[in-house]
This record gives C-alpha cells, sequence and structure tokens, in this order.
C-alpha cells in the first residue's frame, strides 16, 4: 500500500511538472474518515478533485468530482478570499465485506489565504447503487486543509 501510494503522488507531482500555468493542491481532508486530498485547478473557476481515503482499519474510499468556484467574498483582504464551491463526481467504497459505487457531490465553504495554504468545511453527500444506498453517504461533512503550489 504505501508502494501505491508513493507511486501516485509521484505521478501527480509529474504531471504538474509539465504544466506550470495550472494550480495544484494537495492536502488532508478530516472527518469521518482521513483522506489524502488533490486538487487540479484548470482555471480561476473550476478544478477537479481527487481523494483517497481510509475509515477504520477496513474501509478505503476513492472519490473525484468535477467542482466550480460560484462565489468569492474579499472580508478579510489581509487574510485571503472567501469561496463557496460545488461539484459532482464518482465515488467507490472497497470493505472487508463489500464494494460499492455511487455519485457523489460536494459543497466546500472556505479561505484561501494569501499564503500557499487553503482552509475549508465540506459537505460531501453520497447515494451508492449497490450496498445500503441510504446508509452512511450522508455523513461526509469534514475539515480539508490543502497546500497549493
Amino acid at each position: 500500500m504505501k508502494k501505491f501510494l508513493l507511486v501516485v503522488a509521484v505521478a501527480l507531482f509529474a504531471t504538474s511538472a509539465f504544466a506550470q500555468d495550472y494550480k495544484n493542491s494537495i492536502g488532508l481532508r478530516l472527518g469521518y474518515g482521513a483522506e489524502l486530498q488533490y486538487e487540479r485547478h484548470f482555471s480561476a473557476k473550476n478544478y477537479l478533485e481527487a481523494n483517497l481515503g481510509l475509515y477504520g482499519f477496513d474501509t478505503f474510499d476513492v472519490n473525484a468530482t468535477y467542482n466550480w468556484n460560484c462565489f468569492e467574498w474579499n472580508w478579510t483582504p489581509r487574510a485571503g478570499k472567501w469561496f463557496l464551491s460545488a461539484g459532482v463526481g464518482a465515488s467507490a467504497v472497497m470493505a472487508r465485506k463489500y464494494f460499492n459505487v455511487g455519485v457523489a457531490g460536494d459543497v466546500a465553504f472556505g479561505i484561501r489565504f494569501n499564503k500557499p495554504v487553503t482552509l475549508s468545511l465540506d459537505y460531501r453527500p453520497t447515494i451508492f447503487f449497490l450496498h445500503n444506498a441510504w446508509g452512511s453517504g450522508f455523513y461526509g461533512f469534514a475539515l480539508t486543509c490543502t497546500y497549493n503550489f
């Protein structure tokens, strides 16, 4: 598993080396479990977010959402800009006893500090198709901190 995570991290950094015009972010999403998060910003209006998470010791999940920056506020100009973003994507969960896929939404409210750090509170509800469709998919609140490069 460590080798797989290392290969994913190297691949993400390698793809960002060829396109210096785009902004990338990597960080942690902490909620019900812990997730490694990567964001690829295509412009100031939209970005792709990918997450690899671990819940307990037996459940892994992978999420990818395409998000749009809906609003931006300059409430605290010395600290940074506040934002609201929303998106839609897919989710896959692999546990010891089952596998599940579904549709995920994503809503985030946070601040992009003047330093290369973003802090947000986000909600990712998921409707699963195979197992327990209305189960834990709506407990998707988390605090996310990313480093932008």
